[in-house]
């Protein structure tokens, strides 16, 4: 069976670019490790450079990618690892944005972004993150999938999603931490 299913996306990769086909499939490291064979083929295909963190998602474990992030990230040696607090939908003086969860949503990967930014990191480098999310429904996902496909793509980083009934401020309905790896050679 399995041959079968390698023939069939390895016809399809011939047909269409490996990108389109890749795409067409939903951009999962099923898909991906199908493509190129074996597992151990698909790392080599993913980390391009020693110096690039390895998103692992393997055929044995749930497709992850198609909700937004990857099982596993392994760092490289000769890195600055970067823990980012959890942001939230504030403005500069601390104050909600919205007491909407999207405008919420919508601005802490915002801040996120600038966290990023300040720490000399960026999304790419980011590992695994954590969002916490107040009476969580799978409505909520929608937006939250928007936001992780524009700073990601297709290469999402490891993350838990918890659900809970309240956070730290009154009104604050959504919270991400992140943590980020900086290669060496772009350590400042």
């Amino acid at each position: 069976m399995n041959k079968r299913i390698t023939s069939t996306v390895n016809s399809l990769v011939t047909k269409f670019s490996r990108r389109n086909a890749l795409l067409w499939l939903g951009g999962t490291g099923v898909a991906t490790t199908l493509a190129v064979g074996t597992q151990g083929q698909a790392l080599a295909k993913n980390n391009k450079d020693d110096d690039d963190v390895t998103l692992i998602n393997p055929p044995t474990l749930y497709n992850a990618p198609q909700n937004g992030y990857s099982h596993i990230a392994i760092t490289p040696p000769n890195t600055r690892t970067v823990y980012i607090s959890g942001q939230f939908g504030s403005d500069l003086q601390g104050n909600l944005v919205s007491s909407e969860f999207e405008p919420q949503l919508v601005k802490a990967f915002q801040n996120l972004r600038f966290a990023l930014s300040a720490a000399g990191a960026q999304p790419e480098d980011v590992v695994k993150t954590t969002v916490l999310i107040v009476n969580h429904t799978q409505d909520k996902l929608i937006p939250l999938g928007r936001e992780i496909a524009g700073l990601w793509g297709f290469k999402v980083p490891a993350n838990t999603l918890i659900p809970v009934p309240r956070l730290a401020l009154d009104g604050m309905l959504f919270e991400i931490d992140a943590y980020a790896v900086i290669p060496e050679k772009r350590d400042r």
